[in-house]
């Protein structure tokens, strides 16, 4: 009956979770409100799903509705919507997902939809944020992410925020009949060693 409630407890944590402010970004959880014809036109974009498992299959609006109310109903997932500060505008998603509470461990995955905000820190202040919460707020031992051996980006923004190469899944994504080698990273919680 403990672990029932516990587990109640901590999907709540993740469903309502607090506003994450950064300096340039904050975080809110990703609900009906930022669908839009421009988020589900990210997982439309050649360029934006290059290396990630989206633009496979032609997104719609329903669909991005459809994702929101399944990410909301899971009990291992926080997805939060990146919102830049200067101009209030939904830029993209990040996520805590995979998130085993008997392992104490999820994996962090971004999209950044506006292309105007690339190299700009935002993906950088968006996973800082994200690993403080999963750390601080839920109590996480272990964050990692995947991605692919030539997002050259995204391996420097998790190594800048201290996540280490853990080892490389040879050919593990196929993108357009391509297999590409994928690199994992972590980042322990010092707190709890």
């Amino acid at each position: 009956m403990h672990e029932i409630n516990d587990l109640k407890n901590r999907k709540k944590l993740v469903i309502e979770e607090p506003l994450l402010m950064g300096d340039t970004i904050y975080l809110e959880g990703l609900s009906k409100k930022h669908v839009s014809e421009q988020y589900a036109g990210w997982l439309n974009d050649k360029d934006v799903c290059r290396e990630n498992s989206h633009g496979n299959v032609h997104n719609t609006i329903e669909m991005t509705r459809d994702y929101v109310a399944s990410v909301n109903k899971a009990a291992n997932i926080a997805v939060f919507a990146i919102i830049s500060k200067k101009e209030n505008r939904h830029v993209g998603n990040i996520s805590l997902g995979r998130i085993s509470w008997i392992n104490n461990s999820g994996e962090i995955s971004i999209l950044i939809g506006g292309k105007d905000y690339w190299g700009k820190g935002i993906g950088t202040e968006a996973y800082r944020l994200v690993i403080s919460y999963g750390f601080n707020i839920l109590g996480l031992h272990r964050l990692y992410s995947g991605m692919t051996v030539r997002n050259k980006g995204m391996i420097k923004v998790a190594e800048k925020v201290g996540m280490v190469k853990e080892g490389l899944s040879k050919e593990a994504f196929s993108k357009e009949g391509v297999f590409i080698d994928v690199v994992n990273l972590a980042i322990l919680n010092s707190k709890k060693l």
